[in-house]
């Protein structure tokens, strides 16, 4: 039954994520702006997130079906942390869909210096300056203390660094863009939570 849990989660994340992604997309706009205008490291993580959510994937969904290409003994076994984890991502799956409603059309992946003319400021992210970089880290730690293997560890560590680095960057970009605008939401709202 966990794993079947997981399996369908997994599901649920990628059926929200592909399912606006495409939606945007036959509106026009150019959901993936990644890499633009980034120095080298940037650039690659940027590069690299939707390759590395694909291996993510496959590696849950290979651990839901007892499936092990490498062997990856669990790190501790404990029904009770495994259901903390499922708790973890199911809410924050509830964040992200609440999140993609909050952002409407602008929602994209990277920064679209173009086309970003307003400041969402009002559904979850009245809550949360990040929700769906709050969900990406629900939804990793989640998955690790699910199958707490030293892979899924490792995703979970890059992917909080590689967020909290987008995150800085999107700040840099907002005060630009927004000014006095961006500093008045940073004052109200958190960063995460």
């Amino acid at each position: 039954m966990f794993n079947s849990i997981m399996f369908v989660l997994t599901v649920v994340f990628w059926v929200l994520f592909l399912g606006r992604t495409l939606m945007l997309m036959r509106q026009g706009v150019r959901v993936f702006v990644l890499a633009k205008g980034k120095r080298f490291f940037e650039k690659l993580l940027e590069i690299l997130i939707v390759p590395l959510l694909v291996l993510w994937t496959v590696q849950i969904i290979l651990t839901t079906l007892d499936i092990e290409l490498f062997a990856l003994p669990r790190l501790w076994v404990s029904a009770i942390v495994q259901w903390i984890g499922i708790s973890l991502c199911l809410a924050g799956l509830l964040i992200f869909l609440f999140a993609l409603i909050s952002f409407g059309n602008a929602w994209r992946v990277g920064i679209d210096d173009e086309k970003s003319d307003k400041l969402v400021t009002t559904g979850i992210f009245a809550h949360s300056r990040n929700p769906i970089f709050l969900f990406m880290n629900m939804y990793f730690a989640g998955v690790f203390l699910s199958y707490p293997n030293i892979l899924f560890l490792a995703f979970f560590i890059c992917f909080a660094v590689g967020i909290h680095m987008q995150i800085l960057n999107e700040e840099r970009f907002l005060r630009s863009k927004f000014g006095s605008e961006y500093e008045v939401y940073l004052k109200k709202v958190r960063r995460y939570i």
